[in-house]
């Protein structure tokens, strides 16, 4: 047999205490025809039959049935896969959708459609070009696919091209597309997977319409949000500007129940009476007019209480105290079931429907749910939306084709099994039948989904868990010092070896850590009482931020044993600086900078006393001028102790240059010879001359000169016949050359 949970009442929460369904199509600037007119939305319709309830939803041209054992049949347009069968073929008849759980809610939007497993999971199948089935892709799909939600949904709303859903949290979220808004996250982004729309409190109601959607809370108050071209928003506006996030709407009293049209909206208050707003081009507001559109709640001209609403394509549905049907609106296809396709402005009754359970408005169709034949529908039969097994349409309520299925219940406990198999019929085939098959043992009337479980080892309300809420839970003691572990836990009905009823203990490897025990100075907290080594004698500790080893006095803490980053004692003068405190050395020239030669005693602390320095690099503490930190200039001197004197430029160039007054000496004649220097000649430089004849070094270096500016004659006198040559080389008071001369020459001719 195929096993079951019991049945949720959520639903009924979720859908305001009763029966709602919503929506439809949006005409968007103006009446379009029927013919161009293609979606709409609907939220489902409810009815209370026993653990899993009848339900029923229109779409745009499907329909959908949820029966009492948790399976979805579906009927009409298959194009894209919204019967769920597999196929894109439609079926005038209903068929199973197949792949699914059991179910206790169902929705069908424009071209897809909705389900709700009884364990909160959400189903999608049908459309997806706009992201509407939530599962991450835009790829149709003609079997059901799961849709991830946070903690799982309790209801769902199928709209034109989105989807809603709301949480266990009471939280709404939405996907799909959203270029007006429609999915209320302050975007026009559509969204392939559900995000969470910012609503104050609890819900416990929606409804998609086809580009707006609506929202009810647990307070009665109605949210809407999404187009507004048509006022359906109900801000007092009927403009072109969208609603992206939810907008409280203003209402005489709280609302029990809401529904989403195509491009109108409806809200049944707590008085019972309807108000709608919104678009009124074909009297779907019913307030015996056509009038423009209406942007704020106006009254529904329906007598009497009214128990339930509906809103399909540009028409409505209300269901009266004593279940007679009612609508208004469009009527071009005979959807409102009077036995005519007149318009019409203010309600009319729908022939035949005395005893209206549930309703549901598809564009241009309607579904009702009734007590004995359950579905019933009218209206146009184009692609088989009736369920009829015709294509006929039907201006008043024709029988779909699916009964209510019953199943033997033995031990006549209201839940049945599968000792015998299930009936098809509009009426129970005798009083030993129910309408489901959730019993998972029918030979006990002690075991069923309605009993209390009880710690005998059985599974009495057959949810598939033994002894759930009849045993105790026990927590391991895995250090037997009789506290268990709030962590490690098993459900029994009987205490397990290792096992205790205490969750108190908050170090069960440890026997010596336990409620009551004596605290002791060790860091942990022995007692469990969540404070550590308190009420015993602890040591100061001070903040070692540096890691110097020394501690910061005004920076302390106390605990047993040092916490990391703190010492023991306070000598630290900077803990911001792990060298400080340091030693100091002599600065005798007071220029910041210590004597790196020094040798004698030197101060310690942070701060170096008058005469010392925390540097130890200076290479002349005789002189304030020579330091690292000094300027390097031009004296020969390393003024920067790197080592280098007069590095980086310091000294200007020096330049010299040698001339001769003539290249040929006759005998006996005479020539000058001399040299001229400019820019760097420090004092005490000297010039040296420097000569061959004929080859032979002559007057090498030989004689010197102190002027920066000189000359001679040369004679060429007997003997001195050859070929002469001369340089001049300037050389500084340290001897180092400043530069060389260029290299002159002439002949001495003989007699």
């Amino acid at each position: 047999m195929q096993r079951k949970s019991s049945c949720t009442w959520m639903l009924w929460a979720v859908l305001c205490g009763l029966w709602v369904t919503g929506c439809g199509v949006d005409v968007s600037e103006g009446d379009r025809p029927e013919s161009e007119l293609s979606a709409r939305t609907v939220a489902p319709a409810l009815v209370t039959s026993g653990p899993v309830t009848k339900a029923i939803s229109a779409g745009n041209s499907h329909s959908l049935a949820l029966r009492t054992d948790g399976s979805v049949w579906a009927w009409g347009q298959n194009s894209e896969g919204q019967l769920g069968n597999g196929t894109l073929t439609l079926s005038n008849v209903p068929v199973r959708v197949t792949g699914l759980p059991i179910i206790k809610a169902i929705s069908a939007g424009r071209n897809h459609s909705l389900a709700l497993g009884v364990d909160g999971t959400v189903w999608a199948w049908g459309q997806n070009s706009s992201g509407q089935l939530g599962d991450g892709t835009t790829t149709r799909r003609l079997l059901p696919v799961p849709v991830t939600l946070p903690g799982g949904a309790v209801a769902i709303a199928g709209g034109l091209n989105h989807s809603l859903a709301i949480a266990a949290d009471g939280g709404v979220y939405a996907w799909g597309t959203n270029t007006y808004g429609q999915l209320g996250d302050g975007t026009t982004t559509g969204r392939p997977t559900p995000v969470r729309i910012s609503l104050p409190g609890s819900i416990t109601a929606i409804s998609a319409g086809w580009y707006h959607s609506m929202a009810l809370g647990a307070d009665g108050r109605v949210w809407t949000w999404g187009r507004n071209l048509n006022g359906q928003i109900g801000n007092g506006s009927a403009s072109s500007s969208n609603q992206l996030s939810p907008y409280p709407v203003s209402l005489t009293r709280g609302a029990t129940a809401i529904a989403a049209g195509a491009n109108h909206s409806l809200a049944l208050l707590s008085d019972q009476s309807a108000v709608a707003w919104g678009q009124n081009s074909n009297g779907q507001l019913g307030n015996g007019t056509t009038a423009a559109a209406q942007s704020t709640p106006g009254v529904v001209g329906l007598a009497g209480a009214v128990t339930a609403i509906a809103t399909g394509g540009n028409f409505s549905l209300a269901i009266d105290s004593t279940g007679g049907a009612w609508g208004w609106g469009q009527n071009s296809s005979g959807q409102l079931g009077d036995g005519t396709t007149t318009q019409r402005t203010s309600p009319v009754r729908v022939e035949g429907l005395a005893n209206a359970l549930a309703l549901s408005a598809g564009l241009f169709h309607s579904l009702a749910l009734r007590p004995g034949c359950p579905f019933w529908a009218w209206g146009m039969n184009s692609s088989g939306q009736l369920g009829d097994g015709t294509l006929t349409h039907r201006l008043t309520t024709t029988q779909t084709q699916l009964l209510n299925i019953y199943f033997y219940d033995l031990e006549g406990d209201g839940y049945g099994g599968d000792l015998l198999g299930s009936e098809e019929a509009c009426e129970a085939p005798g009083p030993d039948y129910v309408e489901n098959d959730l019993d998972c043992d029918d030979f006990d009337p002690a075991i069923n989904p309605g009993a209390a479980e009880v710690c005998d080892g059985l599974d009495n309300n057959c949810n598939s868990a033994i002894d759930e809420a009849g045993s105790s839970t026990w927590y391991r003691d895995a250090d037997a010092d009789g506290y268990g572990n709030a962590a490690v836990s098993t459900v029994a009905c009987a205490q397990p070896s290792g096992y205790v009823s205490s969750a108190s203990d908050c170090n069960d490897t440890n026997a010596s850590v336990k409620p009551g025990a004596a605290e002791v100075c060790d860091g942990l907290d022995n007692n469990c009482n969540g404070s550590i080594d308190e009420g015993v004698a602890k040591t100061t500790w001070y903040r070692d931020a540096d890691g110097d080893g020394r501690g910061n006095p005004s920076v302390s803490t106390l605990a047993c044993s040092a916490p990391a980053g703190y010492v023991s004692n306070t000598n630290d003068c900077n803990d911001n600086d792990p060298t400080l405190p340091r030693a100091f050395t002599q600065d005798n020239d007071g220029d910041g900078y210590g004597d790196r030669w020094a040798l004698s005693p030197a101060p310690y602390g942070c701060t170096p006393p008058p005469g010392y320095s925390a540097t130890t690099n200076d290479c002349d503490d005789g002189n304030r001028y020579v330091n690292p930190g000094a300027p390097e200039v031009c004296d020969g001197a390393d003024n920067n102790c790197n080592g280098s004197a007069d590095e980086g430029g310091v000294c200007p160039t020096t330049t010299c240059s040698a001339w001769l007054t003539r290249t040929s000496i006759p005998s006996g004649g005479l020539a000058t010879f001399g040299y001229t220097t400019s820019g760097y000649i420090p004092a005490g430089s000297r010039a040296y001359l420097y000569g061959t004849r004929n080859g032979v070094v002559d007057a090498n270096g030989s004689p010197s000169y102190d002027q920066t500016t000189f000359s001679y004659d040369v004679l060429n006198a007997p003997g001195l016949e050859g070929y002469y040559q001369r340089y001049v080389v300037i050389r500084g008071p340290d001897n180092a050359t400043l530069c060389t001369t260029n290299t002159v020459s002439a002949w001495f001719l003989a007699p």
